[in-house]
């Protein structure tokens, strides 16, 4: 049985492993802790984080005259970006009070505060009216959830009518996890503050029991690998770097199985255990 983790949990591995998004994945300038998407027009990470938000915005069809809440919304990388891109609004959620503060100053220092919100909200229990939202926007942030069809009813019970719910997540393939003899992906889930990584079949299914009138998908597994392999290449240098700071007390247990998860996603990615999906349901 999957291993649940606490609020506690998550608000630790992100606050403690920010640096690490500092150094590695210019989260000051980009604001992102997702691993983008890569097409014939990307050249550096920095243009795949924002060519995510730019996929999800057109999955979504956000529009200037829309609400949209960014579930998991971090420090707030996606909410500035719709908001400033669209003309939107946005309410950003998270469950660390640091993040809240950064997402703000970010919408500041991008002219955006006017259009934006964050709240500490957790996203499977807010305190919205029914039908708040034209769009719930997840990147990476419902793996964390440990009831998934809570979560899912949630969206859904805040969401308009014909609104919509935009998820682009990891997803476990339909391949025997016994044949996972390494348990990468129980390795992995551990060092991210992840209970259990779901299915996309079972993820579905939860949202037609939760009311989505209809559930499609799209596997973008291939324009996020080139991600996943450099996140790979960064395990040397990560141990290194790790080890060395460790002898000044800079460094926590969060830190350390931040390095060692860039081993656990790609050998799990290339053996087959998870794919990347973007998933689009309509209230």
């Amino acid at each position: 049985m999957p291993t649940a983790v606490t609020d506690q949990q998550i608000i630790d591995y992100y606050e403690k492993s920010y640096d690490d998004y500092q150094i590695v994945w210019h989260v000051n300038s980009r604001m992102s802790m997702h691993y983008g998407y890569w097409d014939e027009t990307t050249h550096s990470l920095k243009d795949a984080l924002i060519n995510m938000n730019r996929r999800l915005a057109a999955v979504a069809g956000i529009r200037s005259h829309h609400h949209v809440l960014d579930a998991g919304c971090g420090v707030g990388g996606s909410s500035v970006y719709l908001a400033k891109e669209t003309g939107c609004r946005v309410t950003g959620i998270t469950l660390s009070q640091v993040q809240v503060a950064k997402a703000k100053e970010n919408a500041a220092k991008h002219s955006v505060s006017d259009q934006t919100d964050f709240r500490v909200v957790n996203f499977t229990a807010t305190p919205f009216d029914d039908q708040s939202f034209d769009v719930v926007w997840c990147i990476e942030s419902v793996c964390h959830a440990n009831d998934k069809a809570a979560f899912l009813r949630e969206a859904f019970r805040i969401l308009k009518k014909g609104g919509t719910l935009i998820v682009a997540d990891f997803f476990r393939t339909e391949k025997d996890p016994a044949l996972d003899t390494h348990h990468w992906m129980d390795r992995w889930a551990k060092t991210w503050a992840i209970p259990a990584f779901e299915k996309l079949s079972g993820f579905e299914s939860k949202a037609i029991q939760s009311g989505f009138s209809t559930v499609d998908n799209i596997d973008i597994t291939k324009p996020i690998f080139p991600t996943a392999k450099r996140l790979y290449y960064c395990l040397i240098p990560g141990i290194i770097c790790d080890r060395f700071l460790r002898l000044f007390g800079m460094r926590t247990n969060w830190n350390m199985g931040n390095v060692w998860s860039t081993l656990y996603q790609y050998r799990s990615l290339v053996e087959g255990f998870w794919d990347y999906r973007i998933v689009k349901a309509v209230k």
